[in-house]
């Protein structure tokens, strides 16, 4: 096992990258890789590793993991595989083209910022036809595999935890077209159900869940689709998050981001259009009048997700794939699953342009449920005025308002500033049910929530809050001497 290098080496090229491995590559030169030679993972070795590394490094400072080679289902089976490699905050910007020389090792929050803030320079995103290239020219089709030679048992996709149902895919982004809703790419576990069938569970509402059910509806019997796997870190973005709106290409959006069109080609076995540059592509058909039994599966919150009594699967007809490709696991409720830094920026965006007092939006990842905002308070009762227009946002179960001088980014911070700042009366207000996160384990009816609103700007007179309201000790220490911090790190730099 090598251990992770210190230090910023100038040959980097930053981001953003047309294939999973430049970016693999990239981040191994940085060195806050950690390459294992084999681990046992019918003991969950890798599962109880990756908890430990969070414990000691946290969300954004974990290193990532290759390993060369696993154990699964009593057999070892040769890798690589992909852990956590979107976790630091150094990672996610090198990904978005931050340049490295710039980055200073261990802040963490910082260097998150960093990516955040190229992301919103760069403006108002343009989407950009993508460019079909011919399959020779792919790298992932490589090799292909067909008919009864088709066995996904054969690459090493974990079951990631001893109360899961079995080994999953967990992050593939499923491809479907629709004649009347567009193209939707998006990240849904898929259970491995045979050597050539896997669960599809897009979760009710989710576009994929929509494009499906509108086949139905037409009398379609079955969803042309494919799966790819080892995308780079913006279309995994864009394939994980909700930056793009319903029938809107994710490909497209994923290539305004990148400056550069995506290289897409055209499946074996239908018309689609997915990635080339990936390290798989599983093509295949989902019955739409048949669903089976999927999960349990360990889930984002953290918490066991619930079975699903009818779910949709799909049967592979195709497999192509790069030599000796990169598997991806993701340790869903343990560790950051995707770069984020773009989507916050567009909805930072999209919702400052009917509230122009917002000055920050996060949905922090490492507090699942929770959203931050910030704002530049101009009269009183605002906060709880900008929150009520989250409602509509299933994640958001607890809104925490903040004044515009606190990092939204340090949870810290934001936690610490609850409990300075914020009276629960009249500070709080409650809304008894909205939309709900279908995967909320503390949800009676899956997919409804309450949600508490926490105001905790600073209170004016009006809301019930002091006068004068006081300083923060920092701001008298600024004020007396505005060079104060510029001192310290010349003179005391070598110690922080």
């Amino acid at each position: 096992m090598t251990k992770p290098e210190t230090g910023i080496k100038s040959r980097i090229k930053s981001g953003p990258y047309d294939s999973l491995r430049e970016y693999m590559d990239a981040i191994e030169a940085h060195g806050n890789v950690i390459r294992i030679d084999k681990i046992d993972q019918d003991n969950y070795e890798l599962t109880g590793l990756m908890y430990k590394l969070i414990d000691k490094h946290g969300w954004r400072g974990a290193p990532a993991l290759i390993v060369d080679k696993v154990k699964v289902s009593g057999e070892w089976m040769e890798g690589p595989i992909i852990v956590n490699q979107y976790g630091m905050g150094a990672h996610e910007a090198i990904a978005v083209g931050v340049d490295i020389d710039h980055l200073e090792e261990g802040l963490h929050i910082e260097n998150y910022k960093k990516a955040l803030q190229k992301m919103i320079d760069m403006g108002e995103i343009k989407p950009l036809k993508t460019n079909e290239i011919k399959r020779e020219d792919a790298p992932s089709k490589e090799i292909v595999i067909e008919g009864d030679d088709i066995n996904v048992l054969d690459f090493p996709f974990l079951q990631s935890n001893p109360a899961d149902n079995g080994r999953f895919i967990n992050t593939g982004n499923l491809v479907l077209v629709d004649p009347e809703m567009g193209k939707n790419v998006g990240t849904y576990r898929m259970q491995i159900k045979g050597p050539r069938k896997i669960g599809i569970n897009p979760e009710r509402n989710q576009d994929g869940w929509k494009f499906l059910m509108a086949k139905r509806e037409r009398g379609e019997e079955v969803a042309e689709a494919a799966v790819v796997l080892g995308t780079d870190p913006i279309i995994f973005a864009m394939s994980s998050s909700k930056t793009a709106r319903t029938g809107q290409d994710e490909l497209e959006i994923a290539g305004g981001f990148k400056g550069k069109a995506v290289d897409v080609v055209k499946c074996e076995n239908s018309e689609l259009l997915v990635p080339a540059n990936v390290e798989m592509i599983i093509e295949g058909e989902i019955p739409l009048n048949d669903m089976e039994k999927e999960g349990p599966f360990g889930e984002m919150y953290g918490y066991m997700g619930l079975p699903h009594e009818e779910q949709f699967y799909m049967n592979i007809k195709t497999i192509t794939h790069r030599k000796k490709p990169l598997i991806v696991n993701q340790f869903t409720g343990v560790t950051r699953g995707f770069v984020t830094s773009p989507g916050e920026a567009a909805s930072l965006r999209g919702f400052s342009k009917f509230m122009p007092e917002l000055t920050g939006f996060t949905i922090p990842i490492n507090h699942v449920g929770f959203i931050f905002i910030s704002i530049d308070k101009t009269k009183p009762h605002q906060a709880i005025e900008v929150a009520e227009k989250f409602n509509f946002l299933p994640i958001g179960k607890i809104v925490i308002v903040v004044d515009k001088d606190v990092d939204i980014h340090n949870t810290t911070e934001v936690f610490s500033t609850v409990g300075a700042r914020w009276q629960p009366y009249p500070g709080a207000k409650i809304i008894e049910e909205g939309p709900g996160f279908f995967l909320d384990p503390s949800a009676k009816t899956r997919g409804k929530s309450s949600k508490i609103i926490i105001d905790a700007t600073r209170q004016l007179p009006e809301e019930n809050g002091p006068s004068p309201y006081p300083k923060l000790n920092r701001e008298h220490l600024v004020e007396h001497d505005p060079e104060i911090f510029d001192l310290v790190k010349e003179k005391w730099g070598h110690l922080l």
